[in-house]
C-alpha cells in the first residue's frame, strides 16, 4: 500500500513539474506581430556563395526569431532564421555571383509575423564554381585519376559516370572532397578507349556544367604475389620481431590478407632502430611496374606508416648491395599524401578511408631523377627514409604490400 502511495506521489510530482514548465513558455496568442525590422539597421557582409545580414533586434516582448526568405537560384527557394538573442542571420547556397533580394521577417511567439523588409545581397563567386574550371582528369594506370584545386575548403562533391557501350552514360563513382588539393581516382579499368563525364555539386545541390574526357586507361596487372621471395641482402633490416611474435613475420606484407581492425596478425614490421631501412623482394618475374600499393596497419594509419620512399629495381637475380652505382637503379621517388593536410596529430574520417582498408596508390611516373622508369625489373628494393614517418618515429608497419606493372617474362 505504501509503495502505491509513493508511486502516486511521484507522478503527480512530475506532473506538476510539467505544469509549472508549461507556465514557462506562455505566450499570448492574441499579442500583435512583432515590430518590423528597421532596414535602416542593416548591413550586408558578402562572402563566397553566401551573405551574412546583420540588424538591430526589434525590442519586443513577444519576438522569437528572424526569418529570411530568399531564392538561390532561378526556381530555388529557401529559408533561414536567426533566435531572438542573436543580431545577424546568414543566408547560403547561391548558385552564382550576383545580386539577389532577401525579404526578412519578425516572427512572435504566436507565429504571427510582421510585413517583409527587403535587402539586397550580392554574394560572391561560390566555391564549387571557382573550383569547377580546375577539374581535369587524365588516363593513368589500370584507371584514371583527377584533382582539383579547392582553395575554399568546403565540401564538394564530383560525380563522375561512364560511356563505355556507346549507349548513355552511366553513374560511375562520386567522391565528396572538402580539402584544398582535391585528389581522386578509380582503378580497375580495362586498357581501352571510353568516354568518362565529370561534373561537380555542393551541398545545397547546386551543379555545374559537366566536362567530357575521352580516355584510354594503360595497361597493367596485379604481379602474383605467390611468387614473391625475400631476398635478404647485407644492409637490409637484418632482426625482425617475427622471432617473438610470428604475426608480425616478414610475409605478411604480400600475402594478400589484410589484418582486422582490432587485429595483431598477419601484418610486417622490422625490428629496427634507425632509419633509412631497406628490405628486398624477388618478384618471381620480370616486369616493368606501373603501380604500388601499401596498406598501413590499422594502429599505424598516418603515423607508423611510411611518408617517404624510395624503390628501386634491378634485371639482376643475385644483384649486389649497393644502391648507387651498382646493379641497382631508382625507378622512383615517392610520397605519401594525407588528404586534410600534414599534421599528424589531425586523423579525419577522409584521412582514414583514403589508406585504410583499399590502401594508397603510389603510381610510377616520369621524373626529374629517373627520366625512364618503366625499364624490366625481377628485384625490387624499398628505402624507407629517414624522414618517413607521419609520426617522427623510428618504426614501420606494412600490413600489405601490392605492386602492378606489365609482364615482360
Amino acid at each position: 500500500m505504501i509503495r502505491h502511495l509513493i508511486s502516486f506521489l511521484f507522478c503527480f510530482a512530475v506532473f506538476m513539474a510539467c505544469e509549472e514548465e508549461k507556465k514557462l513558455i506562455y505566450y499570448d496568442g492574441n499579442a500583435a506581430a512583432p515590430a518590423v525590422i528597421d532596414v535602416n539597421t542593416v548591413t550586408v557582409e558578402n562572402f563566397a556563395g553566401r551573405s551574412v545580414l546583420r540588424y538591430k533586434i526589434p525590442v519586443d516582448d513577444n519576438l522569437l526569431y528572424v526569418r529570411a526568405e530568399y531564392e538561390s537560384a532561378p526556381g530555388v527557394q529557401r529559408q533561414a532564421k536567426s533566435s531572438r538573442f542573436t543580431d545577424s542571420l546568414a543566408v547560403e547556397g547561391f548558385a552564382a555571383a550576383a545580386d539577389y533580394k532577401v525579404k526578412l521577417f519578425s516572427v512572435g511567439k504566436n507565429e504571427k509575423e510582421s510585413g517583409p523588409v527587403t535587402v539586397t545581397v550580392s554574394p560572391l563567386t561560390p566555391p564549387v564554381v571557382e573550383a569547377f574550371p580546375s577539374l581535369d582528369i587524365i588516363a593513368t594506370f589500370g584507371g584514371i585519376e583527377g584533382n582539383f584545386s579547392n582553395s575554399s575548403g568546403q565540401p564538394l562533391k564530383v560525380v563522375l559516370m561512364i560511356d563505355s557501350t556507346g549507349n548513355e552514360p552511366e553513374f560511375m563513382q562520386s567522391f565528396m572532397i572538402d580539402n584544398p588539393a582535391g585528389k581522386f581516382s578509380i582503378r580497375g579499368l580495362p586498357s581501352k578507349p571510353m568516354q568518362f563525364f565529370a561534373y561537380m555539386m555542393d551541398r545545397w545541390g547546386n551543379k555545374t556544367d559537366t566536362k567530357t574526357y575521352t580516355l584510354t586507361p594503360m595497361f597493367e596487372e596485379a604481379l602474383d604475389k605467390t611468387l614473391w621471395r625475400e631476398f635478404k641482402l647485407p644492409s637490409d633490416f637484418q632482426n625482425s620481431l617475427q622471432d617473438n611474435y610470428p604475426g608480425y613475420a616478414f610475409p605478411g606484407m604480400f600475402d594478400n590478407v589484410i589484418c582486422p581492425w582490432n587485429g595483431w596478425s598477419n601484418v610486417f614490421i622490422p625490428d629496427i632502430y634507425s632509419l633509412p631501412s631497406t628490405f628486398t623482394l624477388d618478384l618471381g618475374v620480370e616486369a616493368r611496374l606501373s603501380r604500388i600499393n601499401i596498406v598501413p596497419w590499422w594502429t599505424s594509419i598516418y603515423m607508423d606508416y611510411p611518408k617517404e620512399f624510395e624503390v628501386y629495381g634491378t634485371a639482376s637475380r643475385n644483384p649486389g648491395d649497393d644502391l648507387t652505382g651498382g646493379d641497382w637503379t631508382l625507378i622512383g621517388k615517392f610520397k605519401s599524401w594525407k588528404p586534410s593536410g600534414d599534421d599528424p596529430l589531425v586523423i579525419t574520417a577522409e584521412d582514414q578511408n583514403y589508406v585504410w582498408p583499399g590502401g594508397e596508390n603510389f603510381d610510377v611516373k616520369f621524373s626529374e631523377e629517373q627520366p625512364n622508369p618503366y625499364f624490366p625489373v625481377r628485384m625490387v628494393r624499398f628505402r624507407i627514409m629517414d624522414i618517413s614517418q607521419w609520426n617522427g618515429g623510428i618504426l614501420y608497419a606494412i600490413d600489405e604490400l601490392s605492386i602492378w606493372g606489365e609482364i615482360v617474362k
